[in-house]
């Protein structure tokens, strides 16, 4: 009877429901800590970093908050700068547990945050587990457990099997929620627990996982469930005391003695305290047990003025958290205002200071315009002219090389022929015939250049082009056959094509005749040896003739004047300078152009591309 009296009752176990984990929170928050620092990577810390690292676990255990968030903040710069990341992200989830074991909700809340963000927007997946296990205490804390329930379930599955002792205090923690509620739950977190404990063939575990047992048949007042328990922990206790752990020594020996119906006994151990557990709680279930109702009662009504005064420092400390926090918000808002105002100030005399600049600027640009249009026209007027007189210079030079030299071999020749103090073989007079001839042709050569040279230089001509069938073949052929007696005896002429005799394109026969004609003579010029190739191609839509030669080439530095009017690579060459620009200025006018081939390297090779339509 006295067991169905106290078992406890309903509305004793609705109340010890509501109440009963703010009491042990502190407990498992300290345990946690405690499990949670003990990392295996730790033990490769030496010198200086382990000093840090022993400093920031005792301000973790004992120092005050001033002290250890003050010291963290630089120790955990230090640890992201070595890239001791592992170390890194669990000491700030160490910040918010500090925050919890201090009753700074409201603090704890924003570490994890923070935490959850950073790790997250690193891609860190193998520490997502700190944020949501450090999330669970949290809500644990406030008595939130169905979400604490969740976060304590997904940091189990993101953990994996990467940290045993993180993922036994995710089931501790379950186990301890369920205690009063879900007991039989309870026991399942437990037997999990005792898994992962015997993987890691860990006493220490184990015996923490039994004396948390033991607690929860004492809760249930299961005296049969009790026993085996309590074997199982004396045998640990006696061979394998080294590596036990002694934390629930008392609680276990307290249901010990209350399942012996030992009770004052049992009471008296639980006021030596250090159970590790509720002790209040442990005084409503031995007295529930004795089928003392009054004194149950009683432990009842100082259990509820505990746990009163309890939330009341919690609430204390995460209200004047919250004034802190509104006080600081506070304080920034009127920062942000007092900068929004200086900022409109300094807007407005800007823009009075831009609008004065802008009339100033506006006006001194109207007067500056019509000085730049000036000066634009003068420079223009002064490089004509300086282009002029360049152009004039070179001109009288080229003329009187050109033309001069010729005629005074002219002048000499006839001289000697028409003196009759010269007597002359018939050979001798016809060299000197032959010399007077050639003279004649190059002065006529230069008179013909000068001429062609201004009629493309007179755009209206340009424009009047007349095309005609033509086919390239013979055409290139022409050429060749007109430049006969001119050519060089160590210099050998050639033709190839690509394309059959009967292949047209439509042009100007006269002008591609002329460019030709140029671009052979050019060759000739300087081409001692070797060959001379003209070769026309048909690729895709262009027509390409070509003229290479075996000379001396175009240095690399005149590659981009050589089309220059009246540039000459050699002055001692025959030529003013107008064969080139004259043959761009025909192929341009039938829609082509004529470059200098950069990768021949063994003479000059000039391509004319015309387009096909």
């Amino acid at each position: 009877m006295e067991s169905s009296i106290f078992a406890p009752p309903n509305y004793m176990i609705k109340f010890l429901k509501n109440n009963l984990d703010l009491f042990l929170t502190t407990l498992l928050l300290m345990v946690s800590l405690s499990v949670f620092s003990a990392e295996k990577q730790l033990a490769d810390l030496t010198g200086e970093d382990r000093d840090r690292y022993d400093q920031f676990y005792y301000l973790l255990n004992h120092g005050t908050p001033d002290e250890f968030y003050s010291y963290v903040e630089k120790y955990e710069r230090d640890l992201h700068d070595k890239g001791y990341m592992m170390l890194y992200y669990k000491l700030k989830t160490n910040k918010g547990f500090f925050a919890l074991a201090h009753n700074m909700l409201y603090r704890a809340i924003q570490y994890a945050e923070e935490l959850d963000q950073e790790v997250r927007k690193a891609e860190a997946q193998d520490y997502y587990y700190l944020a949501t296990g450090l999330y669970g205490d949290i809500y644990k804390s406030g008595h939130d457990m169905r979400k604490a329930k969740h976060f304590f379930i997904q940091a189990i599955e993101e953990v994996g099997a990467r940290d045993p002792k993180f993922t036994l205090r995710m089931y501790m923690n379950l186990a301890e929620m369920q205690s009063l509620r879900h007991p039989e739950e309870s026991l399942e977190w437990l037997d999990k627990y005792v898994e992962v404990a015997n993987e890691m063939k860990s006493m220490d575990h184990l015996s923490m996982s039994l004396g948390m047992k033991a607690y929860i048949c004492l809760l249930k007042n299961d005296a049969k469930e009790f026993y085996p328990i309590y074997e199982q922990y004396q045998d640990i206790k006696k061979n394998h005391e080294p590596e036990l752990n002694n934390r629930y020594d008392n609680i276990v020996n307290v249901a010990k003695l209350a399942f012996d119906k030992d009770y004052q006994q049992a009471l008296d151990k639980v006021h030596e305290g250090n159970l590790l557990v509720d002790s209040a709680l442990c005084v409503i279930c031995i007295h529930a047990m004795e089928g003392d109702v009054n004194q149950g009662f009683e432990a009842m009504k100082n259990h509820y003025v505990e746990m009163d005064s309890i939330y009341s420092l919690v609430q204390a400390a995460n209200f004047n958290q919250l004034a802190n926090e509104t006080s600081l918000m506070r304080s920034q808002e009127e920062t942000i205002a007092n900068k929004r105002l200086a900022k409109q100030l300094v807007n407005w005399l800007i823009g009075m200071t831009i609008v004065f600049l802008f009339v100033y600027v506006m006006g001194r640009r109207r007067l500056m315009k019509k000085i730049w249009a000036r000066s634009k026209e003068l420079k223009m007027a002064l490089a004509r002219a300086e282009e002029s007189d360049r152009m004039k210079t070179e001109f009288i030079q080229s003329m009187s090389h050109e033309i001069r030299t010729p005629l005074n071999a002219v002048a000499g020749f006839a001289q000697v022929l028409s003196n009759p103090s010269y007597e002359l073989t018939d050979q001798e007079k016809k060299d000197m015939q032959v010399r007077i001839t050639e003279n004649v042709d190059l002065i006529t050569s230069v008179v013909n250049e000068l001429l062609e040279l201004s009629k493309s230089e007179s755009e209206s001509v340009m424009r009047e082009v007349e095309k005609t069938d033509i086919r390239c073949n013979d055409l290139c052929r022409s050429v060749l056959e007109s430049m006969k007696g001119s050519e060089k005896a160590t210099v050998e002429m050639r033709f190839t094509t690509n394309v059959d005799d009967d292949f047209t394109i439509r042009s100007n026969a006269y002008r591609l005749r002329s460019t030709l004609n140029h671009l052979i003579d050019n060759a000739q010029k300087f081409t001692d040896m070797g060959h001379i190739d003209l070769r026309f191609e048909h690729k895709g839509n262009q027509a390409l003739f070509s003229v290479t030669d075996t000379g001396v080439g175009v240095n690399e530095k005149d590659r981009d004047r050589i089309f220059e009017t009246f540039y000459k690579q050699n002055d001692f060459k025959a030529g003013i300078g107008l064969g080139l620009p004259i043959c761009r200025r025909l192929v341009t006018s039938l829609g082509g152009t004529v470059e200098l081939d950069p990768v021949y390297t063994n003479g000059s090779r000039f391509v004319i591309s015309l387009p096909l339509k």
